[in-house]
């Protein structure tokens, strides 16, 4: 990923403290520790699969001054950047739990592509030392620091990014308590826009509904995983496709039970889960990673999902009594961890 300031703003918003400390002027892009910082926190964010997708609303009061500073030019940047910083700061003032953050808003190109991006910087408490002098002499001390921005080694928690083109959004949210109401900061307080689940939540009710589905119905939910586990390989990771589909995985998993099929389709429009699913490498890693298998007598498996119904490797015999036996075949080596 190739990022590219054009302009950036930092904002003040003490929640807490009930200050707020507006810049009028613009960060220093060409500085390399600024430009550094600002870069790596998006590109540590920018393709993650918790992002959402979102349109503006019809209403949207961010929209309208986005608009009007495509419209009138760089001038009016920091004007926008303002904005969009009484609006985090109103809503973190009306939250039941008022926080301490600064704001970076930045004219960026992000894959040649341009991007207005929205970075909330939570505030943490560190430490830092102190040299004092105390009767001629030098005394060095440990303090509290109280306004210490994220470090690029960490994800930040909220964020949005816009693209300038046409206007579609990404976006990273926390809902909070915000005058009695269930508010996420980003979509519902500062955007205003409607929204889609993002490709992790996706994902997620798609394993959870198939293993749900399976199991009220009486099957074997470690075959239903260990099928979307192949599907995933076979589609994603063996071919070209960035995106799972969700009548597919329903044709793989409940391959021969039609009612069972229906169902979880049901369940999946139920839960505006998308039909395809766009998925990044994270996502399919974990769609795609082993079979674990934990006894109740403290024994742990761990297998490719290939080998489940492959009696070559892996048999699971149901005994008389109501227990299972698992029996390894072919063995060539074991290695002692």
């Amino acid at each position: 990923m190739i990022t590219s300031l054009k302009k950036a703003v930092l904002h003040i918003l003490d929640a807490a403290g009930g200050v707020s400390v507006y810049s009028d002027g613009e960060l220093d892009v060409s500085d390399a520790g600024v430009n550094s910082f600002i870069t790596k926190h998006i590109e540590k964010i920018f393709e993650d699969a918790s992002l959402r997708t979102g349109e503006f609303a019809d209403n949207s009061g961010f929209k309208y001054h986005l608009t009007e500073y495509i419209k009138d030019g760089e001038d009016t940047f920091n004007a926008l950047s303002k904005f969009i910083a009484q609006r985090v700061y109103d809503a973190l003032t009306s939250s039941d739990k008022p926080e301490a953050c600064d704001l970076i808003v930045c004219d960026c190109i992000i894959n040649d592509l341009p991007v207005l991006a929205v970075l909330k910087c939570d505030n943490k408490i560190g430490y830092t030392h102190q040299v004092t002098q105390e009767d001629g002499k030098v005394r060095n001390q440990i303090i509290n620091h109280y306004a210490i921005l994220p470090t690029t080694s960490h994800k930040i928690s909220e964020c949005a990014f816009v693209n300038l083109a046409d206007f579609t959004i990404k976006y990273k949210g926390k809902k909070r308590n915000i005058d009695g109401e269930a508010t996420d900061l980003m979509a519902d307080a500062v955007l205003e826009c409607i929204y889609d689940i993002s490709s992790r939540e996706s994902v997620n009710a798609v394993k959870r509904i198939a293993k749900k589905v399976t199991e009220e119905n009486g099957g074997d939910s470690i075959e239903t995983m260990s099928k979307m586990k192949e599907y995933v390989t076979e589609t994603v990771e063996g071919g070209e496709k960035k995106y799972i589909e969700t009548d597919k995985v329903a044709d793989k998993i409940f391959d021969g039970r039609p009612s069972m099929r229906d169902e979880f389709l049901q369940k999946i429009e139920k839960a505006n889960v998308p039909q395809r699913v766009a998925v990044n490498s994270y996502v399919t890693k974990k769609l795609a990673s082993n079979v674990k298998l934990v006894t109740d007598i403290g024994v742990e498996l761990t297998f490719p999902a290939e080998y489940y119904q492959n009696s070559e490797y892996i048999e699971f015999i149901n005994n008389e009594d109501g227990t299972i036996s698992i029996q390894i075949n072919n063995i060539g080596e074991v290695i002692n961890k």
